[in-house]
Order: structure tokens, then C-alpha cells, then sequence
């Protein structure tokens, strides 16, 4: 595996592992991405968030973001889109049945507030996008909650798949779409070197919205912000 300070391309995830969940980038996480960009490296944001929350969430940081598990590609730098896939009706009519056909059997604050149609992506909230983030943090903190309900309650589909995101979210996107397929096609688009990503993320597990970009490039699993701003210190320790 390549040494931290060699890295040139850092992709990370955001929720659990830059922010806390829709949550402002801290000032020393902020501090630590504007000193990759200064030494030199590429800065990558992978999130199951819309492009628009992960700007508002990075202060309008100067980085690439990969929205929706990279379905959606917006150049920071350009301020131009590099990508943008879209689903189709017939595929969120499979997404909508399968989220009317999990039973919630836990108190939500706000029903309005669970389903998010991003577009590339559909995002289920089990509580609640905009719930307070100490309660988002404590409804399920090892995604065991989400597994199980996904064991009991399985999507069979050609066209979709969905996978376990941020702290409460079912992400639905058009299967094979996801964070490995998105993260490979920017690298060959830019022509990097494998050997010279890492991609740092906290849903590294099976299930997990970061789980396929395992063996696509190299991994850095972490379980929060302060884990991810201890390994961008040692990128930048050289």
C-alpha cells in the first residue's frame, strides 16, 4: 500500500467522515482540505448528498464533487458539471414501492421529511433528513438496524439496487452506478494513477454506500471526522 504523504488524489465521503451528518465542514477539517489543494493534490468529495448540500456542508471549497454515489460530477474549480445521470420513471416507481413496503415501527417527527428524489439518486431517511444530528447518530450508529431491515424486507430489481448511507439512509441508485463505478470512470477521465488514490470513507462495510470502492483503489476506513482529520495530518506530514 502507498505511504499517506504520497497520495495525490484523496476521495473522501462526507457524512461520518468530513462532516457530521448535513452538517458545516469544522475549521480544522476546513483548514486540513485547503492544505491538500496547496500541497499540490486533487480533493475529491464522494457523497450519497446532492451536489448543492455538499458545497453548502465544504463552505463552496474549490474541490470535485461526486454527488449522488458519483452520479452527479461537478468541477468545484470550473463550476461546470461533469457528469449527470438521471433515473427514470419506471425506476423510481420500483424505488417508491419498495420504500412503501418497509413498516416503520419507530416514531418520526416529520413523515414529509423521509424521501428525498435527488434526481440521480433516491434517498429514504428512516428518521428524517433534517432530524436533529444526535438523534440521527444514535437510531442506528453500526447500520446493523438498516441490514436487518433490508434482510426482512429484500429489493428485487434488474435496474435498481440500494445500499446503506450516511446515518439513517437507504440510498437508491440505477445498479452498478455506484461509488467504485463513479470514482473509476473520474479516474480514467483525468488519467491518474491508481496507485496514487485512496478513498476514505466510513461505509467501507458490506452493505455500506462505500463498499465498491474496495480493490478499485486504495481504502482508509473511519468511523468519523476526527479519524479522517488524524490521516489527511499524516498525508500532509511530509
Amino acid at each position: 500500500m502507498t505511504k499517506p504523504q504520497d497520495y495525490r488524489h484523496i476521495f473522501f465521503d462526507l457524512d461520518n467522515t468530513v462532516t457530521r451528518s448535513r452538517s458545516a465542514i469544522t475549521p480544522e477539517m476546513k483548514s486540513a482540505l485547503l492544505g491538500l489543494l496547496e500541497s499540490g493534490r486533487e480533493v475529491i468529495i464522494v457523497s450519497g448528498a446532492e451536489v448543492s448540500q455538499a458545497l453548502k456542508q465544504t463552505e463552496n471549497l474549490p474541490l470535485i464533487f461526486l454527488g449522488q454515489n458519483g452520479n452527479h460530477a461537478f468541477d468545484g474549480k470550473r463550476q461546470s458539471d461533469l457528469w449527470r445521470e438521471q433515473l427514470s420513471d419506471s425506476e423510481k416507481a420500483q424505488i417508491y414501492a419498495h420504500i412503501k413496503s418497509i413498516p416503520v415501527t419507530w416514531d418520526v417527527a416529520n413523515k414529509h421529511d423521509l424521501v428525498e428524489d435527488r434526481g440521480s439518486q433516491i434517498s429514504y431517511s428512516l428518521l428524517g433528513h433534517h432530524e436533529d444530528v444526535s438523534k440521527k447518530e444514535a437510531f442506528d450508529p453500526k447500520s446493523e438496524r438498516r441490514m436487518q431491515i433490508l434482510v426482512e424486507h429484500p429489493l428485487v430489481s434488474d435496474t435498481i439496487e440500494v445500499v446503506i448511507g450516511g446515518t439513517t439512509c437507504f440510498d437508491y441508485i440505477r445498479k452498478g452506478f455506484d461509488k467504485g463505478h463513479n470514482v473509476t470512470r473520474l479516474i480514467q477521465e483525468r488519467g491518474w494513477k491508481k496507485e496514487e488514490c485512496v478513498y476514505v470513507g466510513d461505509a467501507l462495510f458490506p452493505g455500506g454506500n462505500d463498499e465498491k470502492v474496495l480493490g478499485v483503489i486504495d481504502t482508509k476506513s473511519v468511523a468519523n471526522p476526527d479519524e479522517t482529520l488524524g490521516f489527511v495530518q499524516k498525508i500532509l506530514a511530509s
